[in-house]
This record gives C-alpha cells, structure tokens and sequence, in this order.
C-alpha cells in the first residue's frame, strides 16, 4: 500500500464500481454523475447490479453503465467473462471501487481493469493501491462521499442539483403529465429503517390521527411483501397505499407528485434526498448513522409528540 499523492481530478478515463448496499449507492449517484459530465461518454464506465438500471436510466447514464446479475458472477461464468472483456476493451486511467464490503470476485474485476491506480474503501492490496478516507478518519458514507467531491474538484451543491434535474426531466417526459393536485396528501414510507425496530401499527396509527383532518396520508414502500405487517392497521384507518413501489421504474414521477414524505433512516430515503425535490420529514432514531443536513429534511424524534409534528410540516413544506 502507498500513499496517494497524484492530482486524481488529472485523471481522464475513470470507471467506478458502484456501491452494493443501497443507500450508500444513492449517495454516490449524484457523484458519479458529476464524474459523467465532467469526463464524457467514452470516458466514463459506471459498474453496477441489474437491478438498478432503471435509477441509471432516470440519470441518463444507463449508456455508459455495464450491468450484472449478483447470483451470477462467478469466476469463469460466461457472464463473468463478458464482464472482463468490457473492463479492458480500453485502458482506464483510475478505478473507484466503492463496494464496502470487497468480495474477491468484483476485486479481482478492479485489479484486470489495468488502471495504475485503484482506490477502495478499505485496503485490499494487491487488488486495490490506494484507501479512500478523509483527512479527518471519518468513513461514513457522506463523508467517503465529500473526501471524492474535494478530491475531484466537484462542486457537490452543483452536482446533487444536476442529479436532481436529470430525474425530474425523464420523469416529466415519460410521464406526459403535470404534477397532480396532491398538495394536501403526505406519503408515508413503511419501509424498514437501517438500524432499529420496523414501524409499529401504534406509531402508524398515532401518526394517521396527528395529521388528520389537515392532510391525508398514503402509504408506499419499496417491496409489496413490507406491507402485509400493516394490512389490518391501515383497513382500519382506511389508509391508501401507492400502487407504485420505491424500487420501480416510476418512482420518480410518483415522488414528484407529492410535497412530504415521513419515513425512517431507511435504504430509500437516501434517494430521496439525493436525487428527488421531495421533503423529507425524518423520524429519527439515536442509533442513527449519519445524515447530512438538507433544507429538504426535517428530523423528529421518533419518541415525539406526533401533534406537534403535525403543526410543523405547513411551514416545513411552503
């Protein structure tokens, strides 16, 4: 292992391997679509799980992406084979491998990839020669994510913004409609937090009734089986479901119907903030991880007094 001394914002053909857990890769989009803009097309490769292509295409980086299934990567696979041949049809000049958690096969993919440098999130010698980390030893996503922005010399205000656009322009395309009259309507997220107890029908229930007559709220989440938890509870408050799931090609043209969404720390609430115009009202936890601080996001205990919840979110959304 050696230390890094180079200009990387020098570097000219770059191609990153995209983050497997989800919430650090849609923390990273808004970054490696900055990186898009700022080398080109036929210098830029973005690696990453079939299942995201659709969050790639809302980016306009579906082109300059190469996609693989998890349960097929395998040494010697055909699909693993045409994976190698992709990464060395030219000479790349850095590799970002931003998988937390390195598994040999996808390593073994950074090192063919012949860039002189390869920086990973921990040290992985010989695949990888350089550990990303900031000066300030924090390794949380955000800040993995800022030591990148300063390291390239992106302005990351322009960059999530960019992102941002990139989204709601697909979505107004494809969608071929205005913004639906929904301003009196929240959504609430039922999907899991990362750390901490599911939602629980009391704190659904409490919330439902905090908000009402005032606004509406309709549930969505990112997979239909995390709804049956909660089937009785929302029967009874005859609460609505969006018939759209987090982790659907549509998503975006959804989020941008709606002014507030209330969630958890969960995987999809990092997409909504990085790459959505949706406000984010965040029931926080103490054993949180980090979240950076937006003018779209208001925290509120989860312990909280959801009435006074309730009163603060027509200010928090004009």
């Amino acid at each position: 292992m050696f230390k890094y001394n180079a200009d990387a914002s020098s570097y000219k053909r770059v191609v990153i391997f995209l983050p497997v857990e989800l919430e650090k890769f849609f923390a990273f989009l808004p970054f490696a679509r900055a990186m898009f803009e700022k080398l080109g097309s036929d210098n830029f490769l973005a690696v990453t799980e079939e299942k995201n292509r659709y969050i790639l295409r809302a980016l306009n980086l579906e082109l300059a992406s190469i996609f693989y299934k998890k349960e097929k990567m395998l040494y010697g696979s055909p699909e693993f084979i045409e994976m190698e041949k992709r990464l060395q049809e030219q000479r790349w000049s850095l590799c970002l491998f931003l998988h937390e958690k390195a598994e040999l096969p996808y390593l073994y993919l950074a090192r063919i990839t012949r860039a002189p440098y390869r920086m990973g999130m921990s040290q992985e010698f010989p695949f990888l020669n350089i550990t990303l980390q900031s000066s300030y030893g924090n390794s949380s996503i955000y800040a993995s994510r800022n030591f990148l922005y300063k390291t390239f010399n992106i302005d990351h205000e322009k960059a999530e913004a960019c992102s941002i656009r990139a989204t709601q322009k697909n979505e107004r395309l494809a969608s071929g409609h205005s913004k639906l009259s929904t301003s009196n309507t929240i959504l609430i997220n039922l999907e899991p937090p990362i750390q901490g107890e599911p939602w629980s029908e009391f704190e659904i229930s409490m919330i439902y009734k905090a908000f009402q007559p005032t606004w509406r709220l309709i549930a969505i989440t990112a997979y239909p089986e995390q709804f049956e938890p909660y089937n009785k509870i929302m029967d009874e408050l005859d609460m609505r479901s969006n018939p759209v799931l987090l982790h659907s090609e549509s998503i975006f043209s959804v989020l941008r119907q709606y002014p507030a969404i209330i969630t958890f720390n969960s995987v999809h609430s990092h997409m909504f903030l990085n790459l959505s115009l949706i406000k984010v009202l965040m029931l926080e936890q103490t054993n949180d991880a980090e979240f950076p601080n937006s003018k779209r996001l208001l925290k509120f205990g989860r312990e909280g007094n959801f009435y006074s919840l309730s009163k603060l979110i027509a200010d928090f959304i004009k």
